[in-house]
């Protein structure tokens, strides 16, 4: 029987475990110090301790999540996403061990990591933001001038927002381009960089894509407009805002760009979209986090695909076997504050999730669980499927009010506010969501309380100067407004 190491933690790997043993593969797994309490451990035949706390010492570890799949004689390794999962040294060294590597090929994987070489080939078959790779301050300077202000660095072998700055003038890029070096150094180990025009609030959407040696499908796009500091919030499948025509446009063109670049496996293409023109971003070639919803609406398991294609035995499906059908939406729910957004680890009292028809919850919580400090503060993921929109955002309202999660605070409340803003019901919502939205909450509702419930008693961090958060700023005097007929204020 074939053994599969899932080289993640938490949601994921229980996610990828359900799978394999859908299928008949034995599921084996990886863990922490931090992580040995972790539920994803319960769902592996087995499991070894990497050791450690700290990312770098376990699951980021190349030498130790090899040695565990050849202690537990596994085959095959899924990365899930994050840590290795688009680390082509890690894709390397898999195969010189003979062990086969869930994802793209050694090639797919490094060129579509380089953000510079994939819009080379990219360009080709699609349109792309003016911009080039820059070197030093001075070429970044003149590139700026070149392409006009504002511009956006990116880290060229990066991804998850990590090392993205927009500079409005040649004064902030000066001052932001070494900052976003260093970042790119310590979270890449690159400190490659390029500069392009930065589009001011377009709508952000991907391209699920499934691609083996001979044929390449798509399974239609994923709206993911709603993020703060470049980390995706909200995700939905269809794009309320794309027309039939624009869509298979767009999902022609990935396909398209997949095939110059001789990608295999899944991964996503990522357009910028603004006043009816797209633009060509980036690969993501890993399994998303939003991965739920798509499956959901078409009913394929890319992770099974995931496997087929990686035991090359290639895709088990065609492009006309794929037909979505209804609406879905996904809330990330994290373990942070839900006003200041900060991360928010500790001991969960207790955790009943919504259940019910049009209902997903990929979790790793449980009642008793310690989140550890040292990782992602993502716990949950809602999804609420419907006959259409509509239908999805009800039951996902629903949802949100009957999830109970407490001796830790969590983004619920602020979903629920999304769930209720207009400009989110309307679907005409882009990239500064976050920056218009407005809170929300029952008449007397005890999602209010609950979140003031957790509050720290100290705020004046949040009301200083220096505090810049878009989310925050402007809410202090609705929430002293809204509850003053309650003889509620800010504790002090």
């Amino acid at each position: 029987m074939v053994k599969i190491l899932i080289a993640n933690r938490g949601e994921i790997a229980i996610r990828i475990a359900k799978t394999c043993k859908r299928i008949g593969i034995k599921p084996y797994g990886v863990f922490s110090d931090a992580d040995k309490e972790s539920l994803h451990i319960k769902y592996c035949d087995d499991a070894v301790n990497l050791g450690g706390f700290m990312p770098n010492e376990n699951y980021l570890c190349i030498d130790k999540v090899i040695d565990a799949a050849k202690k537990l004689d596994c085959d095959m390794i899924h990365p899930g996403y994050g840590f290795l999962s688009e680390n082509h040294k890690f894709v390397k060294v898999c195969k010189e061990e003979g062990i086969v590597f869930i994802g793209p090929s050694y090639k797919a994987m490094t060129l579509s990591g380089d953000k510079v070489e994939t819009r080379k080939i990219a360009s080709k078959v699609a349109e792309t933001v003016e911009g080039e790779e820059v070197m030093d301050q001075n070429q970044a300077s003149r590139v700026a001038e070149s392409i006009g202000y504002p511009v956006i660095i990116k880290a060229a072998e990066g991804g998850g927002g990590r090392g993205l700055r927009v500079a409005g003038s040649r004064e902030e890029l000066v001052n932001l381009f070494l900052l976003s070096k260093n970042e790119s150094k310590i979270s890449f180990g690159s400190d490659r960089l390029y500069l392009e025009k930065y589009v001011a609030n377009p709508k952000h959407i991907e391209v699920q894509i499934l691609a083996d040696y001979d044929s390449t499908v798509h399974l239609g796009e994923r709206e993911c407009s709603i993020q703060r500091r470049y980390q995706k919030l909200i995700e939905e499948t269809p794009s309320p805002t794309l027309t039939k025509e624009t869509r298979n446009e767009m999902t022609k063109t990935a396909i398209k760009i997949i095939n110059e670049i001789g990608y295999d496996n899944a991964g996503t293409v990522e357009f910028l979209y603004k006043d009816g023109r797209f633009y060509f971003m980036e690969i993501n070639a890993r399994i998303q986090v939003e991965h739920p919803i798509t499956e959901e609406v078409t009913g394929v398991d890319i992770v099974e695909q995931q496997i087929h294609i990686a035991s090359c035995d290639g895709l088990t499906i065609k492009q006309e076997d794929i037909t979505p059908k209804g609406h879905a939406i996904e809330c990330r729910i994290n373990a942070e504050n839900p006003i200041t957004f900060a991360p928010y680890p500790g001991k969960i009292d207790q955790f009943i999730p919504p259940i019910g028809e049009g209902i997903r919850v990929d979790t790793a919580l449980y009642e008793g669980y310690s989140i550890p400090v040292f990782y992602d503060s993502l716990i949950a993921k809602l999804v609420c499927v419907g006959h259409c929109r509509d239908e999805a955002i009800d039951r996902m309202k629903k949802s949100l009010l009957s999830f109970r999660i407490s001796g830790i605070p969590s983004t619920i409340s602020f979903h629920i506010s999304a769930m209720n803003d207009d400009e989110f019901l309307s679907g005409k919502y882009d990239t500064s969501f976050i920056n218009k939205m407005k809170p929300f909450s029952p008449r007397n509702g005890e999602i209010a309380a609950a979140i003031f419930s957790l509050l720290p008693t100290k705020l004046q961090f949040i009301k200083s100067k220096e505090f810049r958060d878009a989310w925050i700023r402007g809410k202090l005097d609705f929430y002293e407004m809204s509850y003053l007929s309650d003889n509620w204020r800010w504790s002090t």
